[in-house]
């Protein structure tokens, strides 16, 4: 006689046991296919993301090694040597890629030269820039505004900028020494001139915006330039009622490039030096200099000494108060938004010019006190910038 387990026996008991192990396998065999296929997503979704910040990070430093060798002076200097042309263009890189950006081997101006750099892929294409009219673009001093277009890649990743670049405008003094407020120029031994002693682009002595009396003479200090010649026994060629120049924008438009930064208050900074001027026979002759810097300090509305035997070649900014004491030369222009007074004993010597402005006086306190205005030594500060990024896109 057989036996049969009655509902809800042993046998039934198992077949439940089974069906809901195969279920739950099945569950987490699903479960875990899910997150095998999601993890891989997730990791090819980050290998992308960082393949494609490389490549725009790429495409960044081709727009970047574009504007290095556009400057004037620079290593490997790209020069637009057709300005008149708007044909002409640049391209860096490889012949390969940079015929994908319209590289063309056989006309007469496009230039191909290899980059600089070996580790970052990027292929790039300078050209003019041109307007509605069909004219070659320029910006508000006339220069010649160029479009960048860098390709970077890493991998499969392709990203692609567009930067509108063009030179710094050169900065044109209006006169060896350019003060916004009443200055006193004194002692025997002071010596402005407006004459250039490195071109031929003659200058006044001193301009100011105010009248022409806010400038005090005290002693026999000698002011010459375009107005009176400095061969006079007492010449004094100030210029009243001038350029109202913005002395701070001046500051602004350079600072950003400054080589050398300093965040003080109401410091003394002895014998520094930024620069080795090569001295003229006298004080009242030009220096010459081969390098160039930019200095920039911020005193937050308060003052700087220079001190001991600071010297220097370039650009100096000042947000604040100058004070020279002491040996102090200078090749290069010196840009002040306050006032500058020059004491205490020492040979002085600015070769370029000096520019003061802003809410405070700007005095001028003699000694053997020297600005010589030079053409060669201020065009020189803007040449030697990379050249500016007046806007930029990223194509998708």
């Amino acid at each position: 006689m057989s036996h049969r387990s009655p509902p809800g026996g042993p046998s039934s008991e198992r077949g439940m046991v089974l069906v809901s192990a195969i279920l739950i396998l099945t569950v987490l065999f699903v479960l875990g296919t899910t997150a095998i296929l999601q993890t891989s997503t997730d990791i090819k979704t980050a290998a992308n993301y960082r393949a494609g910040k490389a490549a725009f990070y790429a495409a960044e430093a081709g727009v970047a090694e574009a504007r290095s060798r556009m400057r004037s002076g620079s290593v490997n200097q790209i020069i637009d040597n057709a300005p008149l042309e708007a044909g002409w263009a640049a391209f860096i890189g490889t012949e390969a890629e940079a015929e994908e950006l319209g590289y063309d081997g056989t006309h007469p101006l496009h230039i191909l030269t290899p980059s600089l750099q070996s580790g970052i892929d990027y292929t790039v294409r300078i050209e003019k820039e041109i307007d509605g009219s069909g004219n070659i673009a320029t910006n508000s001093s006339g220069s010649f505004v160029y479009l960048v277009n860098s390709r970077g890649k890493c991998g499969k990743a392709r990203r692609q900028v567009e930067a509108r670049i063009s030179s710094f405008s050169p900065v044109d003094p209006p006169a060896a020494l350019y003060v916004k407020a009443p200055a006193t120029i004194q002692g025997s031994n002071t010596y402005i001139i407006g004459e250039d002693r490195c071109g031929f682009n003659d200058k006044p002595g001193l301009m100011t915006p105010m009248h022409r009396d806010t400038v005090t003479k005290i002693g026999n200090p000698f002011i010459c330039g375009a107005n009176e010649p400095c061969g006079g026994s007492e010449p004094w060629d100030v210029v009243g009622y001038g350029d109202n120049i913005d002395v701070q924008a001046m500051i602004d438009r350079f600072k950003g490039e400054a080589d050398f930064y300093y965040n003080v208050s109401s410091a003394t900074h002895t014998a520094m030096a930024w620069g080795e001027p090569e001295m003229g026979s006298t004080l009242k002759h030009p220096s010459y200099c081969e390098g160039t810097n930019i200095v920039h300090y911020n005193t937050n509305n308060t003052d700087i000494k220079l001190a001991g035997e600071t010297k220097g070649c370039g650009l100096l900014l000042v947000e604040g108060n100058l004070e020279i004491n002491g040996d102090f030369s200078w090749n290069g222009m010196v840009i002040v938004s306050g006032s500058v007074i020059c004491l205490g004993g020492g040979d002085k010597n600015v070769t370029g010019a000096l520019l003061v402005g802003g809410e405070f006086d700007a005095d001028i306190v003699g000694g053997n006190t020297n600005i010589i205005y030079c053409s060669s030594a201020n065009n020189k500060q803007t040449e030697s910038l990379p050249w500016r990024v007046l806007s930029w896109k990223e194509h998708f």
